[in-house]
């Protein structure tokens, strides 16, 4: 019988802890979820077998509560390994937009009437006026925290550029470059309304950088293949 074990933490304790709270049975939580009785007691017991993380994450979404899932590899191995990934991805974008004629300036902090931050890639084309802001993610994470400090930056986009210099902003769009992974497009798909802001994607996308005459009707995604993903594909052919 396998458990979920500390990779899932306090989930089992909190699911049986907010459902208390609600003061609602195992067989109330599972119909708000769209889940059986059985599985509602299986996840408070912290047994695996047989739940995904889908399963989690809508008793989590029916209590009001979010799911977050940590991963954990040789301690802060892990951590160097995903900022290495980030910054290659970052650079990648930086030199595609230099190459198409964009200011380009990367990890720029702001602080501005309480909202404070910093923006991973953020470039002005001064002949169109555009001014994109860029989140670059190596993986698919907290989507409602992602999706709420990028909109932050894009509202504060022509401050910020002011700040660096820049003048003449008439259009702030906002960009998400993802590395590109199945689970990413799987996340993508799966949470289709809450990407539909980006509705200029992939070629599409990287077509409007080219030449932005015109805004897009509103953000930019598209994947990108981190440089090591694609030598290893080399390697293999």
């Amino acid at each position: 019988m396998t458990t979920i074990g500390p990779m899932f933490g306090n989930v089992p304790r909190a699911v049986r802890a907010l459902r208390l709270h609600a003061g609602w049975t195992q067989t109330a939580l599972g119909g708000r979820a769209g889940l059986s009785r059985h599985q509602v007691s299986r996840a408070e017991r912290a047994l695996l077998g047989g739940l995904t993380l889908g399963t989690l994450d809508r008793m989590a979404t029916a209590l009001g509560a979010t799911l977050h899932v940590q991963m954990r590899w040789r301690g802060e191995a892990l951590d160097r390994l995903l900022d290495a990934q980030h910054a290659r991805i970052q650079q990648e974008v930086a030199a595609m937009l230099v190459g198409f004629g964009w200011l380009v300036q990367a990890e720029v902090s702001f602080n501005h009437f309480g909202d404070r931050g910093r923006v991973d890639l953020i470039a002005f084309h001064p002949r169109y006026g555009v001014l994109v802001v860029t989140e670059v993610k190596s993986g698919i994470g907290d989507l409602q925290d992602t999706f709420g400090r990028l909109d932050v930056k894009a509202r504060l986009g022509e401050q910020i550029a002011r700040d660096l210099g820049w003048t003449g902003v008439t259009c702030v769009v906002a960009a998400l470059v993802i590395g590109n992974s199945r689970a990413a497009r799987r996340a993508v798909a799966e949470h289709a309304a809450l990407f539909a802001q980006f509705a200029t994607r992939g070629r599409q996308a990287v077509a409007w950088l080219r030449k932005p005459a015109t805004p897009p009707p509103s953000g930019l995604l598209w994947f990108l293949s981190r440089p090591d993903a694609r030598q290893a594909r080399t390697r293999s052919r």
